[in-house]
């Protein structure tokens, strides 16, 4: 969103560096001298540094701490920093900018913007870029007003922004936090993150499903981004922290606020096909897909509830088709009574979805009986109640687990190597029963 009362400074800052003076009119702009230290910039005021600055030793006129500025519409404060490829370090949620910041000259500069004890920084490279972060629900776009000990209205203008109203493929746009990001001159844009932020949450735990959205007035649209493998914070992006930076450079002004939301990603195949049949004592699965795009594997999901799922097997895709492929799997070891089948479709970039379900039913015969067999992290017994002990050896005879009471809880085997191990049981009744059984994972 374009703001028009902050007067311009010509054709550059270095104009703009001959009518600031360090401290825009006295009245305007102070340093407190409180218990925070903190410097306030009042509504129609501006400040300038012209050079870098650090947050937590201040400096400039300014003390350590926060800098707060008026956000009100008309009438808001600006800290300007002028000069290029300068730098503002040491902002954290004890220090940074609650309000508007401007960066007149070149370079890319990380804007050390924040809002209510929460720092949100943003980063851009363009001449006259101003910017400000609001630790607020766009859905209201209400943030508190230090200067009254009440709200602001909803701010900026053509607030508030609901995230109900979304374009082409965005699924779920963040409720966390937004930017107000203004300027004519094209630049890329970075969006930084951190826990505050509940990345995880927003994209299910799959970053590459996160994208920079703009509010074009009516809806929230995905803006084509992609996340900084290195932070412009300088740690590696993750679902905790980290950076997003926009692919193509964009004048702010064309959108009134900026967030983070998640997409809606193709599947990575076309499945036309899943099947699962009975086949004397095991289970066949088959299916078809048409199509696939960076396809890598099928994880074969197998469940006697219907809820808890454990991975089977895997297998490799085509990865890249356009013709019909045909795929199966035998579940040789199936669970007595009911198993419930499904496939994971899992995307080169680990981006995944589901099949439907299948079931199949297989009649209990009686007996105590491992299952799942393969086991991915725990053996359960059918009929534990039977069993007194068990014990387990690896193909080498070495025993590994010994002398383990049976319970519904099954035996856990997360810490046992991939491979084939026989279990045997001891019942009560002296009985001694064994199997063979596979760990996968």
């Amino acid at each position: 969103m374009k703001h028009n009362n902050i007067s311009s400074y010509g054709k550059g800052w270095t104009s703009m560096v001959a009518s600031i003076t360090l401290l825009l009119f006295g009245h305007l702009t102070h340093a407190q001298e409180g218990s925070q230290g903190n410097t306030t910039i009042f509504g129609g005021g501006q400040m300038t540094f012209f050079s870098n600055h650090n947050f937590v030793t201040g400096g400039g006129g300014a003390q350590p701490g926060v800098i707060l500025t008026e956000r009100a519409v008309g009438n808001f404060g600006v800290l300007n920093f002028a000069g290029d490829n300068l730098t503002s370090t040491g902002a954290s949620d004890a220090g940074y900018v609650d309000g508007y910041v401007r960066k007149y000259g070149a370079g890319t500069f990380v804007f050390p913007v924040g809002d209510n004890g929460f720092v949100g920084q943003f980063a851009a490279s363009a001449d006259g870029v101003m910017g400000a972060y609001f630790h607020a629900d766009a859905n209201t776009a209400v943030t508190s007003n230090l200067f009254t000990g009440s709200n602001y209205a909803a701010l900026p203008n053509g607030g508030p922004f609901p995230t109900s109203s979304m374009g082409t493929n965005v699924d779920v746009v963040s409720t966390v936090e937004y930017w107000d990001i203004d300027g004519a001159n094209a630049t890329p844009l970075t969006l930084t993150w951190d826990a505050g932020s509940a990345i995880g949450t927003l994209t299910n735990n799959q970053l590459n499903k996160l994208t920079i959205a703009g509010w074009d007035g009516t809806q929230w649209v995905a803006i084509p981004s992609k996340v900084d493998t290195t932070s412009v914070l300088g740690s590696s992006s993750d679902l905790t922290a980290g950076s997003i930076t926009t692919i193509s450079p964009l004048a702010p002004d064309i959108y009134t606020a900026y967030t983070f939301a998640s997409l809606t990603l193709p599947l990575p195949v076309t499945l036309t096909r899943f099947t699962a049949v009975a086949e004397g004592k095991t289970a066949l699965l088959a299916w078809t897909t048409t199509e696939e795009t960076n396809s890598d594997r099928f994880e074969i999901e197998r469940s006697a509830n219907g809820k808890q799922w454990s991975r089977i097997a895997s297998v490799s895709s085509q990865g890249d088709s356009k013709v019909l492929v045909n795929y199966s799997h035998v579940d040789a070891s199936p669970l007595a009574g009911q198993n419930f089948y499904r496939l994971k479709m899992v995307d080169r970039d680990d981006t995944y979805a589901f099949s439907q379900i299948r079931n199949v039913s297989f009649k209990d015969e009686g007996g105590v009986t491992p299952y799942p067999n393969p086991a991915v992290d725990k053996i359960l017994i059918r009929d534990h109640e039977l069993v007194k002990q068990i014990d387990i050896v690896n193909t080498s005879g070495v025993k590994v687990i010994k002398n383990q009471p049976s319970s519904s809880a099954g035996i856990d085997v997360t810490k046992l190597p991939q491979g084939i191990y026989i279990m045997t049981m001891t019942l009560f009744d002296g009985t001694i029963s064994t199997h063979k059984v596979a760990v996968t994972r």
